[in-house]
């Protein structure tokens, strides 16, 4: 029920506030996966696999309900056209790819980089939309044309960091203050690299993977 919530949340504000789908898609994005963060660090593997299972099934309804449905608008890039929908799958497989990969290589570390995803890319379009004036293009899929920015990508950087600052706290293997910046630091920088180069709809996958690994490698 939260996540279709949520869904509604997102379709409310694009149909009667307005807002940008580049908003209310990563609104969407942002809580999914602190979600999968908070049942990562509580319930477990479990909890995150159970979440995933409601979020295909709602993606897929959504989905199937197609254009012109406020629920689909709500997520659909309209910058996605003329595969709108392709670029709703091509993120969320990306994002079960990358949460399965990581839980399974890197354990407890797999938070990170379901934090550092959910926090560093929804907040990276919404900035680079309103500030970006450096851009720079990225390859895509099914002839859609995407740029990201240098202002976005600083955003990225800002939200890792803070991102893997919280949940490393909660570490076990956390030792200092010293040990969590600069492990962060380096978390952020690697996140916001990886971001900066990955293929449009990709970069749920690769920048689990290596914040995740990042962060087990060096903590």
């Amino acid at each position: 029920m939260a996540v279709v919530a949520v869904g509604l949340v997102c379709a409310y504000l694009k149909s009667r506030r307005g807002c940008r789908t580049g908003d209310t898609r990563k609104i969407f994005h942002f809580v999914v996966f602190s979600g999968a963060g908070a049942l990562g660090g509580t319930v477990g593997i479990e909890g995150v696999n159970l979440l995933g299972g409601v979020v295909a099934i709602y993606v897929l309804a959504v989905v199937g309900l197609g254009e012109g449905n406020v629920l689909y608008e709500g997520i659909a890039r309209e910058a996605d056209r003329p595969r709108r929908s392709l670029h709703v799958l091509i993120p969320f497989a990306s994002t079960a790819a990358g949460g399965i990969g990581s839980s399974l290589l890197f354990g407890w570390f797999s938070i990170v980089g379901y934090v550092v995803c959910g926090w560093g890319d929804a907040i990276a379009e919404p900035i680079g939309i309103r500030f970006g004036r450096h851009r720079y293009r990225v390859p895509g899929f099914g002839g859609v044309v995407s740029h990201r920015s240098l202002e976005g990508s600083a955003a990225v950087f800002v939200a890792a960091f803070l991102a893997s600052s919280v949940v490393l706290v909660l570490s076990p293997a956390a030792e200092s203050v010293l040990q969590l910046l600069l492990v962060s630091g380096c978390v952020a920088t690697a996140a916001t690299l990886t971001e900066a180069v990955t293929p449009h709809g990709l970069d749920n996958l690769t920048v689990q993977l290596v914040s995740a690994a990042t962060a087990w490698a060096l903590a």
